[in-house]
């Protein structure tokens, strides 16, 4: 089911791009892509991820990255949504190899919210910030 990524290629490239797209028109999401991101571009993020061991994929380049037992980012393309990948991947996530424990979601993302409440989370924190 899911990979680890040890080096990232064109395929999981596009999908980043995509998902940094869906979540920079997100509430919230230019400041949490800052978060993820730390100082480094993009790109050179995705390697990073890579050769820290953290970033994870399926058969569809869906990108689940977990650090330190959370899940920083799970996408999945849109056109591969709803068919259950999402919750394969938390699952995979919580009870294989990366043991996650927590997941962030942003503001008024529903979708990402139940998804983790159909694999037994409870959303339990609110964080705020400057903008």
């Amino acid at each position: 089911m899911a990979r680890q990524v040890p080096a990232v290629g064109p395929e999981l490239e596009s999908v980043w791009r995509a998902a940094l797209i869906d979540v920079r028109a997100r509430r919230g999401g230019p400041r949490y892509l800052q978060d993820v991101l730390g100082e480094r571009d993009p790109k050179t993020a995705l390697e990073h991820f890579a050769q820290s061991g953290v970033l994870w994929t399926d058969d569809v380049s869906s990108i689940l990255i977990v650090r330190d037992r959370v899940i920083v980012v799970l996408f999945v393309p849109p056109a591969h949504r709803r068919r259950g990948r999402g919750r394969a991947l938390v699952q995979f996530a919580r009870d294989d190899a990366p043991a996650a424990h927590d997941a962030l979601a942003l503001p008024g993302d529903r979708a990402t919210k139940s998804l983790y409440e159909s694999v037994g989370w409870k959303a339990r924190l609110l964080t705020l910030g400057a903008a």
